[in-house]
């Protein structure tokens, strides 16, 4: 199983972690950002993408597929973010197929990138994002 997480990024985001390594040093270098930021626009889209990724509001994009890192200037789907295809099982969280996307043209070819997927503990994995979720929300 992998290890799910969080850590400041410096730019005063908080970025994924898988194993202890930043999402964001595993995708070319688009400057693209996670939701985590502490103010009011970007706390909105946090809480919305905490609630994706346990599965309590549909994907971003038409196929279902969840958001991890977008534009850090508008966080607009159209200028395309990175995704995931989130998969629940009894005891396992999976993400799948991580990939460059855009909202008007559908998910191509996860191949290219160094992460292609991590399967989580679901109980570790729903306890982080629902602690996330809590702040957030505060």
């Amino acid at each position: 199983m992998n290890r799910l997480g969080v850590e400041p990024s410096g730019t005063g985001f908080l970025d994924w972690t898988i194993d202890g390594v930043a999402l964001c040093s595993m995708v070319p270098s688009e400057q693209r950002t996670s939701l985590f930021l502490d103010d009011d626009r970007w706390r909105e889209s946090a809480v919305a993408l905490l609630r994706r990724l346990l599965g309590r509001l549909p994907g971003d994009f038409d196929d279902g597929r969840v958001a991890l890192l977008v534009c850090p200037l508008c966080g607009d789907l159209g200028c395309g973010g990175y995704s995931v295809e989130v998969v629940f099982g009894d005891d396992v969280v999976e993400w799948r197929a991580f990939g460059w996307q855009t909202d008007y043209e559908p998910f191509d070819d996860p191949e290219e990138y160094r992460f292609t997927g991590a399967r989580f503990e679901r109980k570790a994995y729903e306890t982080l994002l629902g602690d996330l979720l809590s702040n957030y929300r505060a």
